[in-house]
């Protein structure tokens, strides 16, 4: 087990997602940031928090975020993960998380989305932190600073 917290970012061009998991692929703290200004918003919510491992989606605006997650956490490890069906398997586990098994709360959720949608990027971020500590159980990880 690896010291301190897997930050995982799923970028964007608006706004990004982000969520700090443990090692055991626990949630701790998640969130939606616009993009102006991420970079210090993101750093005072990790003030004080040891973070093990970044990983970050490899889809939008990944290559501009690579550079400024390295400045913000010059000593972390780099992990790009593949966001392919992300954002379909953040619906499941926030409507996972909302509504349960329970089917009158599983549809009174499919409405509220239908109605008044809410974004899941925060979703996405744990989606890939769960990825990631796959890969990483499974022996397949790669820095992307080495």
């Amino acid at each position: 087990m690896v010291p301190g917290f897997v930050l995982a970012v799923d970028p964007g061009t608006s706004k990004m997602g982000w969520a700090l998991v443990d090692s055991l692929g626990k949630a701790h703290a998640q969130g939606i940031i616009r993009m102006d200004g991420w970079t210090g918003e993101l750093g005072r919510t990790l003030a004080g928090r040891e973070i093990a491992v970044v990983v970050i989606g490899n889809g939008t605006n990944r290559s501009n975020m690579e550079e400024e997650l390295s400045r913000l956490l010059p000593e972390t490890t780099l992990a790009v993960v593949d966001e392919k069906e992300s954002t379909v398997e953040a619906w499941q586990l926030k409507r996972r998380e909302e509504a349960g098994g329970n089917p009158f709360r599983q549809f009174t959720f499919m409405l509220g989305q239908m109605f008044s949608p809410v974004p899941v990027d925060d979703y996405a971020a744990r989606v890939l932190a769960e990825r990631f500590l796959k890969k990483r159980d499974a022996g397949r990880i790669e820095d992307r600073r080495q």
